[in-house]
């Protein structure tokens, strides 16, 4: 299962909701890998429902390294299990909550440090490559890393359909979109974009609906547009426009600055359901530390 990550999983409407509230509330302590230092490495570890984006959360809020996520649907049954079984404090957590998630596997990646250093800039394509690479070996699905700029992206390109075959599926993000030029709030040009991709997708998308420091993500006006572009270069920009607006609302003491949100995910609803979040996400959050 893919994640912001969410209270709850459905294949409902009424969860829905649910999974908006935990969109807001951002990682929590079981959504982290385990660190172990052993002999001058770091063991990050995540035996999880969806480990990658658990590892990346962890490198992300203890190192500082900003990864998006983008988490794939699946279908295939055999893949399920429910909450109960996959993760049962998690259910008692929430009030015996039930659905179903992917079933959990165990991803591992490891890295030569110093103390609590992060890893080193020439290092980081490199570990995140060996993410990729180990996700890959266990997954029923299959993930690419895209590079750009010091940006980096973990992309869904296979999963498993109905009937258990491994098939190529086409990122959701990779999918070209066009917003009309206007000055509306950076959030309302991320919402333009989800809804274009949910009339070319037939899925109800969402983005972006994170807080930061109480106040929701993206709510400077400012002018923007899009043509025939990748949804993903569309959010690149409006993350980079709304650092910008934020950095100079605090500097002319307009707006109050909040930690930059830098990257994202994306996850699906695997139940049947025809949802999916987008979310922004920042750094040294402290909830995987």
């Amino acid at each position: 299962m893919p994640y912001t990550l969410s209270c709850v999983r459905s294949s409902g409407l009424i969860l829905a909701g649910l999974l908006f509230c935990s969109a807001l509330a951002g990682a929590q302590e079981w959504e982290c890998a385990s660190v172990i230092r052993s002999n001058g490495e770091l063991f990050l570890t995540a035996d999880f429902w969806d480990p990658v984006y658990a590892i990346s959360a962890t490198l992300a809020d203890r190192y500082g390294v900003s990864v998006s996520v983008e988490s794939p649907r699946w279908a295939f049954p055999s893949d399920a299990q429910d909450v109960a079984l996959a993760d049962p404090e998690f259910s008692a957590r929430h009030n015996n909550v039930h659905y179903l998630v992917m079933k959990p596997h165990i991803v591992q990646i490891r890295f030569a440090a110093a103390g609590e250093q992060s890893p080193a800039p020439a290092d980081i394509q490199r570990l995140l490559l060996q993410l990729a690479n180990s996700a890959n070996k266990v997954l029923p699905y299959a993930y690419r890393l895209d590079a750009q700029d010091g940006d980096y992206v973990l992309v869904p390109t296979k999963t498993r359909n109905s009937a258990g075959e491994l098939e190529e599926v086409q990122p959701l993000l990779d999918r070209h979109v066009s917003i009309s030029p206007d000055s509306r709030p950076i959030a309302e040009h991320a919402e333009l974009m989800a809804d274009d991709l949910s009339r070319q997708t037939g899925l109800h998308i969402s983005c972006c609906q994170s807080l930061v420091a109480g106040v929701p993500w993206g709510g400077q006006v400012v002018p923007f547009q899009a043509h025939d572009e990748p949804a993903r270069e569309v959010l690149r920009r409006l993350i980079r426009l709304e650092e910008k607006e934020n950095a100079e609302g605090a500097s002319s003491r307009h707006t109050a600055w909040h930690s930059p949100y830098d990257h994202w995910t994306v996850e699906c609803d695997g139940t049947g359901a025809p949802w999916c979040f987008i979310e922004v996400r920042g750094k040294f959050s402290g909830d995987c530390r």
